[in-house]
């Protein structure tokens, strides 16, 4: 993974939780042709992993380095039966647009061959990577407020992924290093493939209450 050296830009216009990175001027080192089969959480957060989507909601999607079969192994991630019902009723697209691989230089370019991504799996990868473009400080909030979360049925799904120990692990410790108490926040009682799986769980839950209060709200107004 080529060494990404952030230049200085001027402050961000608006504060996107997200997107607000994206107006950073990134240079580039000199390109390895090999893939880290173990990317760190600072690693997830370049573009190699995360690219900036006009199609989709948040502003970004994930890399085809998520979902490359040739670097990535098969990995097995238990979500809830809840979350998975969720993501499989959520409006638009559920897998890639476009079977083109982007290189360098037009000539570079490709059609990879085979099926689109699409599905659950695909829908999971996405989801994996919006978390770790998150703030340390919000995932902090969002295991603060949910110390007792205990998952319900879960649901066993398949897909090409990388491997996050490393990623996870660093998170944990910053989690730690700003709250001791998170140490035994229950998403990190286990390996990392129940941690990450927590974590996602969590962050839509958070959103999911977060739309409740806002109609809430707009209800009293009216």
């Amino acid at each position: 993974m080529p060494k990404i050296i952030r230049s200085t830009a001027e402050t961000p216009q608006y504060k996107h939780s997200i997107l607000w990175r994206f107006e950073t001027v990134y240079k580039r080192g000199k390109i390895c042709a090999t893939m880290v089969d173990k990317p760190s959480w600072e690693m997830l957060r370049s573009r190699r992993y995360c690219k900036v989507s006009q199609y989709a909601n948040s502003g970004i999607s994930h890399g085809k380095a998520w979902e490359d079969s040739k670097v990535n192994r098969l990995h097995t991630l238990r979500i809830s039966e809840d979350y998975a019902s969720a993501l499989k009723r959520r409006p638009g697209p559920k897998g890639r647009r476009s079977s083109r691989v982007l290189g360098a230089t037009p000539d570079d370019s490709f059609i990879q061959s085979g099926q689109r991504p699409n599905g659950l799996p695909h829908q999971l990868r996405g989801e994996m990577n919006k978390l770790f473009q998150c703030e340390a400080s919000f995932l902090q909030r969002l295991l603060r407020e949910s110390m007792e979360y205990k998952p319900p049925k879960k649901k066993r799904v398949n897909l090409h992924m990388p491997d996050l120990s490393v990623a996870i692990d660093e998170v944990y410790r910053e989690m730690i290093r700003r709250d001791n108490d998170l140490r035994f926040h229950p998403a990190f009682k286990r390996m990392w493939a129940p941690a990450i799986c927590r974590l996602i769980e969590l962050k839509w839950l958070h959103e999911e209450a977060r739309k409740k209060k806002a109609k809430e709200t707009t209800k009293v107004e009216v």
